[in-house]
């Protein structure tokens, strides 16, 4: 799951470069996810069947996550909002949120030991 977080990330970066910040979104969605998933999975040996950050941080004993996510409380919103949208809605993202939600991401990647 760790190097399906990070290709994820990487692709995020090739996303940006072609101009389409929602698909960017959506894939630093989806590598704070598995990044979440395999942390829990080593540390607990489990984790929750589901997409949301917020229960997967909620899961998790680091408080230093807890506390990233108190404070990026709108990257996680933005980032849980592109995975839905990307399926499913036209939503238009700005390099401005992809930036944020990648910095959140780097944190919670060096949280998690990444």
């Amino acid at each position: 799951m760790i190097e399906k977080a990070k290709h994820f990330y990487r692709v995020s970066e090739y996303d940006v470069s072609m101009g389409r910040f929602d698909i960017a979104l959506f894939h630093l969605e989806q590598a704070v996810q598995l990044a979440l998933k395999a942390s829990l999975f080593k540390s607990i040996g489990d984790f929750p069947r589901t997409h949301s950050i917020w229960e997967l941080i909620e899961v998790s004993n680091d408080e230093r996550l807890k506390r990233l996510a108190d404070e990026k409380w709108f990257v996680i919103d933005i980032l849980e909002d592109a995975y839905i949208g990307a399926r499913y809605f036209i939503r238009r993202y700005t390099e401005k949120e992809y930036v944020e939600a990648k910095k959140f991401v780097d944190e919670v990647f060096k949280c998690i030991n990444i």
